[in-house]
């Protein structure tokens, strides 16, 4: 015989054995079964179906040919109830599950985020030439820094100041997808130093505008006004930034520019907030009490960093230029970091903030279009280059 033949059975007598104790097995189970009534129908008597009888098909198969299947009376078989499927992993089912409560409760879902505001130092101040800002690493290496911060502080909203071209194609080159930003490139000349980012995986865009804010000399730039959704509890928030302008000596002294710009930022926030719409304003305002007890003072926005107008203009133990201010919410863990890294990247620290949404009762929400009488306008004049 061939070495790669198939060796014959040693034992032909023991799978006989093995096949007759199987066939021995198999009877007894049946046996038992039928005996203890787990197997066939029923004989109680009572009338009272059980959980397999729902659904149960209403035919019978003992229904000879040319019998009209309407004619037979239900089949007495009971429904084979399948007790072993594993659990399914339902997408989202929690998040599901937890709205539905809400909204059987009249309520919105709650909403938590967080929320950054960074002048990141724009590349042309630190430029090999032409920069005034000696020490400092080129923007794109600096973006690459701020890129860090940012995911170190799990911020998903941030507003930039100072976001020049090469600092705006560095952060694009590394967030991808990741992130979205608005207006980037899209507006005038100006206006993509102040973008605003997002991660898209947890807001996606609702409305974009824009509203014509005054810098150096009173020449106005557009800044980003947008409506973003939380894809997690669906609700909706107003995000505005801004870089109102600083007095220099190579700009001269700006403050009656500021006083308009604070004028304007209050009356958006008043009419972006007047459907309920929580709002969210951010940016480098170059300016402390001064930007602080009027817009407290005068919209429901409040800062991040404390403060109140109760009795009067009550402002927080620590103040800088960067603000976060925002109504419909509850700010914690408001950080203001200058040191470490930040320092090489900016001038300015790096500030940020959890902010939490409450649920809130579903009755009494206007039934009209929440956006539109909260549209910005977007006229503007033409740009200044300059970026302070």
């Amino acid at each position: 015989m061939s070495k790669h033949a198939a060796p014959r059975s040693r034992h032909p007598g023991h799978l006989k054995v093995a096949a007759t104790a199987s066939l021995v097995v198999t009877f007894m189970a049946l046996f038992v079964s039928g005996a203890a009534g787990w197997i066939g129908p029923s004989d109680d008597g009572g009338g009272r179906g059980t959980a397999a009888d729902v659904g149960a098909v209403a035919s019978s198969p003992d229904v000879g040919a040319g019998e009209s299947s309407e004619a037979a009376s239900p089949s007495a078989e009971p429904t084979q109830v399948v007790t072993d499927v594993p659990p399914q992993n339902v997408k989202d089912a929690k998040k599901l599950k937890r709205s539905l409560a809400w909204l059987r409760r009249g309520l919105a879902d709650e909403t938590t985020f967080r929320v950054g505001t960074f002048n990141v130092l724009g590349s042309s101040h630190t430029a090999k030439i032409g920069g005034n800002k000696r020490g400092y690493s080129s923007g794109p290496t600096r973006m690459g820094m701020a890129w860090s911060l940012i995911n170190q502080a799990d911020v998903d909203v941030i507003g930039f100041q100072e976001f020049e071209d090469p600092q705006y194609a560095r952060f694009r080159s590394l967030a991808g997808s990741r992130w979205d930003v608005y207006p980037g490139p899209t507006l005038d000349r100006g206006s993509i130093r102040d973008s605003i980012a997002w991660r898209t995986d947890t807001w996606e865009l609702v409305e974009a505008n824009s509203i014509a804010i005054p810098y150096f000399h009173g020449d106005m730039i557009r800044r980003p006004v947008i409506k973003l959704k939380n894809k997690e509890s669906g609700r909706e928030v107003w995000f505005f930034n801004t870089h109102n302008p600083a007095s220099t000596p190579n700009h001269g002294n700006n403050a009656r520019w500021r006083g308009a710009a604070i004028g304007i930022e209050i009356r958006l926030a008043n009419q972006l907030g007047a459907d309920g719409t929580p709002v969210v304003f951010t940016g480098d305002y170059n300016d402390r009490a001064e930007v602080f007890c009027p817009i407290v003072g005068g919209t429901d926005l409040e800062a991040a960093n404390g403060g109140s107008y109760s009795g009067g203009c009550n402002t927080p133990d620590h103040m800088d230029v960067d603000w976060i201010f925002g109504s419909g919410m509850q700010f914690s863990g408001f950080v203001s970091a200058s040191h470490g890294i930040v320092g090489r990247v900016s001038d300015h620290p790096f500030v940020y903030t959890q902010a939490y949404i409450p649920e809130e009762p579903l009755e009494g929400q206007p039934t009209g279009d929440p956006s539109g009488s909260a549209s910005p306008s977007d006229d503007s004049s033409p740009s200044s280059s300059s970026s302070d």
